[in-house]
């Protein structure tokens, strides 16, 4: 597959408020984490840190440039809780139904959008989704960068919600703007009465 991802080698972690960041995340040890369009694992090497040795997390990525970087810097770093993968996130992603607590889409439904495809990987992250399972997503403010892509491509905060409901995913919690560029939002299914 040599197929390279449209923000391939770009991380929007070197521009966020990152403190700010973990504080707001819902990561707890023992969660499996879903570390989506992961790129060269930015956010994942910290992620498996605070998921420690009793949760994992698993980076996906269609850009087997970045999975190789990771896998790399994970090893050099001796850490094992991560599995890393080349994947077109939508078509499949290699993980059971259920099988996620936490989802992060950091800096990348833009991309999905704009390809066409957010639909697709939508689909799989409900698949993926624990019925309780969190899905954690950054987004370029819509305005003109730099950084980040221009001001067309972005989603705004009302953007990212509708494209969620479809999925039964809906936002809870505060949004919370992670410096002048990013904003930081979270979503998990709507709780049905008397559901299994």
């Amino acid at each position: 597959m040599s197929e390279q991802p449209t923000a391939a080698g770009r991380s929007s972690y070197d521009v966020i408020d990152t403190e700010l960041f973990w504080k707001v995340l819902s990561v707890e040890p023992g969660m499996t984490v879903l570390d989506l369009a992961c790129g060269a694992g930015r956010y994942t090497l910290p992620l498996a840190e605070r998921v420690g040795p009793s949760g994992r997390v698993i980076a996906v990525d269609l850009w087997a440039e970045g999975i190789d970087r990771l896998k790399t810097e994970a090893g050099a770093a001796g850490v094992d809780n991560i599995e890393a993968h080349v994947v077109d996130a939508a078509l499949e992603l290699p993980i059971p139904p259920r099988g996620v607590d936490l989802c992060l889409l950091a800096t990348t439904l833009h991309d999905f959008a704009a390809d066409g495809t957010d639909r697709a990987v939508l689909t799989q992250i409900a698949r993926v989704l624990h019925p309780q399972g969190i899905l954690s997503v950054v987004e370029f403010i819509k305005k003109e960068g730099p950084p980040g892509p221009p001001k067309t491509v972005r989603l705004s905060l009302e953007q990212v919600t509708m494209r969620l409901l479809p999925f039964g995913l809906i936002r809870f919690g505060a949004v919370v703007e992670l410096g002048p560029h990013a904003y930081f939002c979270q979503f998990r299914r709507l709780r049905k009465s008397n559901s299994a």
